[in-house]
């Protein structure tokens, strides 16, 4: 199965399937201006480092390495949707709450 066929796959089969061979990327995604807005208002308040982001597996800023993990399921409506299922609620699943857990 290519990778760009999981959105069609069932909960049980999507949830066999590891995250990496997902293909899953933050360009191209509704997540990409709302990174865009934090690095705009970071420049508005004069910090010129903009930490970069990455696809994690949650909510994650590791100790000692300026940078934002962002979990997987944000990426595709498919997969907040799985998240939504499975968990009843998807962390920082709407603009506003996206960018309170960013800032």
């Amino acid at each position: 199965m290519e990778a760009a066929d999981w959105p069609s796959l069932s909960d049980e089969e999507l949830l066999e399937r590891r995250i990496s061979k997902l293909g899953l990327r933050l360009e191209g995604t509704a997540l990409e201006p709302l990174i865009r807005q934090l690095y705009d208002e970071l420049s508005a308040r004069g910090l010129g480092f903009h930490p970069p982001c990455h696809i994690g597996d949650e909510w994650f800023v590791p100790i000692g390495i300026p940078a934002i993990f962002v979990p997987f399921f944000l990426v595709h409506d498919r997969l907040r949707a799985l998240e939504r299922t499975m968990m009843l609620e998807v962390e920082g699943g709407t603009k506003e709450w996206f960018m309170k857990l960013m800032r």
